[in-house]
Parts: C-alpha cells; structure tokens; sequence
C-alpha cells in the first residue's frame, strides 16, 4: 500500500472500493464516546493524529463530512502527507447538519493544498470557485451480466435518512398492492405501524444477502430529496444490472439517462413509476448495458485523474465494483 484512506465511519463502500482501486490501506477510525458526539470527534482526532505518526503516509485520502476530521492533518507540514484528496459526499455540501462548515472546510483544503473528489460538476464547480481542484468519480462501478430472471420484488435500500422520502415510499407502495416491496435497514417503528400489508422489512442484512436481493428483485428503488446527490444503491443496481427507479435531478439524469426511471418524490408519480419500469423493464436492462459501458470509460478517466494528484502512475480501471460492498441499505 502507498498511502491511507481514512473514513472517520465503522465501515464504508466507497472508502473501500476507492481505496482498493488507488492502492491505499482503507482505515476506519470510529470511537464512541459517553459523551456524545463531541467526545467521538475528539477521540476520534487523536486516533487518527496517532494513525498518521505512526504510519507517516506519503500520501493520503480523507472521506468528508464530518469537517472536524481535516483537523489531523493541522500542525507541522513535515509530518503532513505530501499528497492530500479529499472525498466530499454530497451531504458535506447540503447536510443541514454539515452544510454550514463547507466553506471554511473548503478554506482549509486549499491551505492544506489537497484536491477534492466530487460525485458531478456542480460540486466540482463549488470548489473550485473555494480555490479546490476537483475531480468528478463516481463510486466504483461493475459490470455484471443481467439476472436472467427476477423474483417480482421491488428492492427499496434505506437508511432512514433525512434526505429520503419514506413516507412517500410508503403511500407509492399502498397504491401498487400488486407488488411486494422489501425495504431494508432498521425501520424506526412509526414507519412500520404506517407499513401497507404489501411492504415486508428485512431489517440489515449482510453484503453477501444484499446482493442477492438486488439480482433477484425487479427493480430497485433509490430516491432522495437532496439535489445533487448520487446514491449507493443507485450504483449498486446499475453495476448488477438491474433497472432502478431514481430521483429526477440533473446529475441523475444524466448519468443515467435512457436506462433510469425518473420521478419526483410524490406517492402517485412514484406508483406511476413502478408501473413504466415493470412495463418497460427489458428495454430498460438493454439500455442500462449500453449506458454503463460509457459511464465505465468515464470513471477511468476519473480515477487517473485522482491516482495524478496523489502522484501515483495511471492504472486500468478500479478493481473494487458498488456491489461489493453495501452502506444506504444497512447504515
């Protein structure tokens, strides 16, 4: 390994799959803490200070938010990696709870001298108006063969987060009550009390399971309310070949085009989707083939862009695939 990808998470896909494909040592630096969450940051900076004196990496890569993890690398630039990247979720930019420390975080990359990784180019365009170089990579993206078959599910990966429309899911599901609908993650119990009968919970389900449910479903749904944002599990069905039913932003739009179903976060324009893609759902897979053999050539293009600022030579392609690993489905 020639450097670490630090993730301040218990465990993370993206850090995994990007750090396997750049050559880096993923270290996940989670610590709890009786006293909350300022008691898990400062524990979790001195660990990852004591990660960096002990590993003294030439170069390093840090998964962002939260903004309180740049603070490792402050303090003697000879004990700093000499190559920095930062990996900037969407929610570093529009998380309500991190949203309001973008733009000194961005002040700090650019006096540490780091080049930031974004998901498209409106934020890559954000930090570079902060004085950031950035990159546009998606998460790592595999090319399996389509499932021959399906098993009639819809596949719905949650997190319960606040940038997911759940109760919307909920009522688009009480209007299909022709088809079965399994959400994932640990539902809090006023969802389940509003569950229609044709809702099933799976509750966390391991990486090896999850990827079983993606290739048996009909399609997977993976909407978020949050503008700018490109989902794990939207990857996750797009590397499996399996249709998926997204949210109708620019940024998914695009990157998926002919191959995605679009909608807005409203429970008769998600049934309505349900309907297009299990009517469409062959010519969807065809296309999904076609639009991830570019969007692969893309992400190549991508990662050399990454390996050159952390001053390592261009490689092939990313070795890791988005369905490897799970996070949306079982954070």
């Amino acid at each position: 390994m020639t450097g670490v990808f630090i993730s301040w998470t218990r465990q993370n896909g993206r850090t995994a799959d990007l750090a396997n494909a750049l050559g880096l040592s993923p270290e996940y630096v989670y610590r709890s803490s009786r006293f909350g969450l300022p008691g898990r940051y400062a524990r979790q900076l001195r660990a990852t200070r004591r990660l960096l004196k002990r590993t003294a990496p030439a170069r390093a890569a840090l998964m962002l938010p939260p903004a309180p993890a740049l603070l490792a690398f402050l303090g003697s630039r000879r004990r700093r990696p000499e190559r920095l990247v930062f990996d900037l979720h969407t929610g570093f930019f529009l998380d309500p709870k991190w949203a309001w420390s973008a733009r000194p975080a961005l002040r700090l990359m650019r006096h540490l001298g780091g080049t930031a990784i974004v998901t498209g180019d409106h934020l890559r365009r954000e930090c570079e108006r902060a004085g950031v170089p950035a990159v546009v990579l998606h998460d790592a993206i595999g090319d399996a063969d389509p499932p021959s078959e399906h098993a009639g599910f819809l596949l719905c990966p949650l997190s319960y987060a606040n940038d997911e429309p759940v109760a919307e899911i909920l009522a688009a599901a009480a209007l299909t009550p022709e088809v079965e609908w399994r959400l994932t993650g640990r539902a809090p119990d006023a969802v389940a009390a509003a569950a229609p009968a044709n809702v099933v919970f799976t509750g966390f389900v391991s990486d090896d399971e999850y990827a079983e449910l993606v290739r048996a479903s009909l399609g997977v749904v993976a909407l978020t309310t949050r503008a700018h944002t490109m989902q794990r599990a939207g990857y996750e069905a797009f590397s499996a070949g399996v249709p998926h039913i997204t949210s109708d932003f620019p940024e998914l739009r695009d990157f998926y085009g002919e191959s995605g179903v679009l909608t807005v976060p409203s429970a008769a324009a998600i049934a309505a989707a349900v309907r297009d893609l299990t009517e469409r759902r062959a010519a969807l897979v065809a296309a999904l083939v076609r639009v991830r053999a570019i969007r692969i050539e893309e992400q190549q293009r991508g990662l050399n862009a990454v390996r050159s600022a952390l001053g390592l030579p261009a490689a092939r392609g990313l070795t890791g695939s988005a369905s490897d690993a799970t996070t949306g489905g079982n954070a």
